[in-house]
């Protein structure tokens, strides 16, 4: 499907802390060919010698009363 959003997530595991923090560093479109294009407005740091990131479908979520977060 060409033009189908999706976000990338730098996904942050810490010693006792129970879940990860996840942080969105930027977005991805899906080409007319089924090719990837990937803007990044953050690196995460290197892990273990790797870049680690994910990529998944933008979901939109309900504003809640008090949110100043605008997507």
């Amino acid at each position: 499907m060409a033009g189908k959003l999706k976000i990338a997530w730098h996904v942050l595991r810490e010693e006792g802390r129970e879940k990860p923090f996840w942080n969105r560093i930027g977005k991805v479109f899906t080409n007319k060919d089924g090719s990837l294009s990937v803007i990044l407005n953050y690196i995460p740091p290197c892990e273990d010698g790797e870049y680690k990131f994910q990529i998944r479908d933008y979901e939109p979520k309900e504003k809640k009363e008090g949110d100043s977060f605008e997507e």
